[in-house]
């Protein structure tokens, strides 16, 4: 599907709900992998020279073109690239999004349904397969990875005695703690045999790897834009985290003790050797003539997308943080903080009158523990509810906000996109004493929510997105 077939429920009479779905339905066009491939990959068909990112590679050189990779937007970066090379593909292992698995796209790619945000045994299948095909690479086999956001949970094969149930285990209880994606994903790094730059090592003969990646990681704590060790867990970059910092990290938030034994003794072994550390930054495998890293698509472009439409909407648009390379401007905290610091963007623009409207959207359209992709809410979001008998501090205490949004009708709805590139929120202001009046505020990233719940009692139907936006309706019914 693309950004048109958003499915847009109950419109309410606001027109600015209206435009805010829009604004997501362009977003969500200008981000999917078709197009965001084709800005960096060509094939002249005659010569047989493939041009990635400006670099050519002369096909006529190598005797087998592999793919394989993982993530949301595996299937469809893998259809286009199909598209472009057809025949030229020898093989491929690409695990993807549950049952895009069931839409072939060539017979020489076998898909592995795999699941996010906890991995399954389909997802550890095809990884294994993977490791099997790149071990397999020699001088005349060109190596093409397909890297985008879920791909840490999709391409997950534990190490050692560590079984999947035990990383099943310890993937929820990452998710069950405030902790970065970064901070997440050095402890995947330390417990897996793909991530941390070890698929590029299984490849280490290959004759060229180049890595076309999504990126779902606009902004994590170590302060780096786009950070290539953080996105699917940097399974083809250099990494320079530790067995250490995977310990240090599960004992900050209090989970050391419950995590499975086979994990506790696999990353306690393995402080201070570098035998099954994550490859060094310097390896001459990541070499310029050895391996190509090419970004298609990001958090900044579907920012971007969010001015664009908002503009040809009307709005004076204030895009905080595009392509600035400051974190600072970047969601990374929990979202009721990420909430505070929006609105302290917004509120010195506020004028008498104004009328605020809110949205949240994540582009793989997936929000978390829901079917929703976000949710939008302005001044008259609770009064609604209080009228149709939905209690939003009980949604909010279950971590159930998405039934709380899809019940009222303000929910953003798209299924799975096949893109990630992270979170877009935006924040629309208009004045029905001054009809001109319009301006939007735009921000990227991706929080996280501390979810605190009384013992035994698991999560509602929730996500980042819609609990943010639930916090903010709140916030906006005290500012009126």
């Amino acid at each position: 599907m693309d950004g048109k077939d958003i499915k847009i429920k109950h419109l309410e009479e606001h027109a600015a709900q209206n435009e805010m779905r829009l604004i997501f339905a362009h977003v969500l066009e200008m981000v999917l992998p078709e197009p965001a491939l084709h800005l960096y990959v060509s094939l002249n068909k005659e010569t047989n020279m493939l041009t990635m990112d400006g670099r050519q590679y002369n096909l006529n050189n190598f005797d087998r073109i592999i793919v394989v990779g993982g993530g949301k937007a595996a299937r469809r970066t893998g259809a286009e690239l199909v598209r472009i090379l057809r025949e030229r593909i020898t093989a491929g292992v690409l695990n993807v999004y549950k049952d895009q698995a069931k839409e072939r796209i060539f017979d020489r790619i076998k898909l592995f349904a795999a699941d996010h945000p906890t991995p399954n045994e389909e997802g550890h299948k095809g990884a294994q397969q993977m490791i099997e095909l790149l071990k397999k690479a020699d001088a005349k086999t060109l190596v093409i990875a397909l890297i985008s956001g879920g791909g840490s949970s999709m391409m997950a094969i534990p190490a050692d005695k560590i079984t999947i149930e035990d990383y099943k285990e310890i993937s929820k209880l990452l998710m069950s703690v405030p902790a970065t994606i970064d901070q997440i994903n050095i402890v995947r790094k330390h417990i897996d045999l793909l991530k941390g730059g070890r698929m590029r090592k299984y490849a280490a003969q290959a004759g060229a790897f180049i890595t076309l990646v999504l990126s779902d990681v606009p902004v994590t704590k170590t302060g780096i834009v786009d950070d290539r060790s953080a996105i699917a867990s940097g399974a083809t970059v250099g990494d320079d985290s530790t067995f250490q910092m995977a310990k240090d990290i599960l004992t900050e938030f209090k989970i050391w003790d419950k995590a499975p034994q086979s994990i506790k003794d696999y990353i306690q072994a393995n402080i201070g050797s570098k035998d099954n550390e994550t490859l060094p930054k310097s390896s001459p495998l990541l070499a310029d003539d050895k391996s190509q890293y090419v970004m298609i698509a990001n958090n900044d472009q579907a920012m971007d997308a969010a001015g664009q439409k908002a503009k040809e909407l009307g709005y004076q648009v204030h895009a905080v943080g595009l392509r600035t390379g400051s974190t600072a401007d970047k969601i990374k905290a929990e979202v009721q903080i990420e909430l505070e610091n929006i609105f302290r963007v917004v509120s010195p623009a506020l004028h008498a009158g104004d009328r605020i409207t809110l949205g949240s959207f994540s582009t793989d359209g997936i929000d978390g523990h829901s079917d929703l992709a976000g949710a939008i809410a302005d001044v008259d979001t609770l009064k609604t509810a209080e009228v149709k008998g939905l209690d939003y501090k009980g949604s909010l205490a279950a971590y159930d906000s998405a039934t709380f949004f899809t019940k009222l009708g303000m929910g953003i709805e798209t299924g799975a996109t096949g893109t990630n590139v992270a979170d877009v929120i935006v924040v629309l202001i208009t004045n029905p004493g001054e009809p001109q009046r319009k301006e939007a505020f735009i921000f990227g990233g991706e929080a996280t929510v501390n979810v605190n719940l009384p013992a035994g009692q698991s999560p509602g139907r929730g996500g980042r997105n819609t609990h943010m936006v639930l916090l903010a309706a709140e916030k906006i019914a005290r500012l009126n």
